[in-house]
């Protein structure tokens, strides 16, 4: 931080969004782990540094009637033991817990962490396929916006100047089931060459419905695939039906190639770790499938 850079601790939200206000360079703060890696290569410069931690209950997480509440505040670390978290969305936690490595994960926020909009993130397609939701405040008063609404594209979020996530929220089904699929060749730490989530309700008879998959680490952003997982929407799926999902995934996905891999290498392993994930969740397996 340059000796310009002013530094404010706001204990309110309104006061946070006024600190904000009428300033474009002044940025907003959670765990600052990746603002400060910017700063450091001057890429960033801001003018005002506006630190969110003293907001109350800025790291909250509990159970509310059919979601879960994250507060904007609440670490990957937090997120990865809450037993609120894992008990009613595995899937979460266990992306949580494998982001980044540890010392980031200690200090990096949720809120932080999609604001950023960092397209190879893993938290983004598990929260798409669940369905979440984030609450903004700004100058012109809240809202709350999908996820899928909020990320637009390349670092680049829907968030107007001066607004703030301040919380998280996540529909919670009951007999609905998580898989985050994590394909990363390389160190475990590093970001996964493709991650795909699945969320889909399982009934007795073997058929799924409420199905939803996502893809992260393929394109400028985390994206959900609609067109495949209607294929499998209240059927008992066959290894054709697999196969057409699979198909699906790797036809429709966004992808631009870089060193992890082609755009054809990507396709493939966003359609096999699809299946995949898919085939988990319907056996009622672990909420994490990981290559690393």
């Amino acid at each position: 931080m340059s000796a310009a850079t002013e530094f404010l601790a706001p204990e309110t939200v309104r006061a946070a969004v006024a600190a904000l206000a009428g300033d474009e360079d002044a940025v907003a703060v959670g765990g600052a782990s990746a603002v400060s890696l910017m700063m450091k290569e001057g890429l960033l410069l801001p003018s005002r540094l506006v630190w969110l931690g003293r907001l109350p209950d800025w790291d909250r997480v509990e159970s509310r009637p059919g979601r879960v509440h994250i507060g904007a505040g609440a670490t990957l670390a937090a997120l990865a033991r809450s037993q609120v978290v894992r008990q009613a969305l595995p899937a979460v936690a266990a992306a949580a817990g494998v982001a980044a490595n540890p010392r980031v994960r200690a200090v990096a926020t949720i809120g932080g962490h999609l604001a950023h909009a960092d397209p190879r993130q893993d938290l983004p397609p598990v929260l798409l396929a669940a369905g979440a939701s984030v609450a903004v405040v700004g100058p012109a008063g809240e809202r709350q916006v999908s996820l899928d609404d909020l990320l637009v594209g390349f670092y680049e979020t829907a968030l107007e100047p001066g607004e703030i996530i301040t919380a998280v929220e996540i529909p919670v089904a009951p007999g609905s089931r998580q898989v985050y699929a994590r394909f990363n060749p390389a160190s475990a730490d590093d970001y996964p060459t493709v991650g795909v989530a699945v969320h889909l309700v399982a009934a007795a008879d073997g058929s799924v419905s409420g199905v939803r998959v996502a893809v992260g680490g393929c394109a400028a952003r985390a994206v959900l695939l609609p067109r495949a997982a209607a294929l499998l929407e209240g059927l008992r799926p066959s290894a054709a039906e697999m196969s057409a999902l699979q198909a699906s995934v790797e036809a429709d996905v966004p992808v631009a190639g870089d060193h992890r891999g082609s755009e054809a290498y990507k396709r493939r392993v966003a359609g096999v770790w699809a299946r995949r994930a898919v085939e988990a969740a319907r056996a009622g397996g672990g909420p994490l499938l990981s290559r690393s």
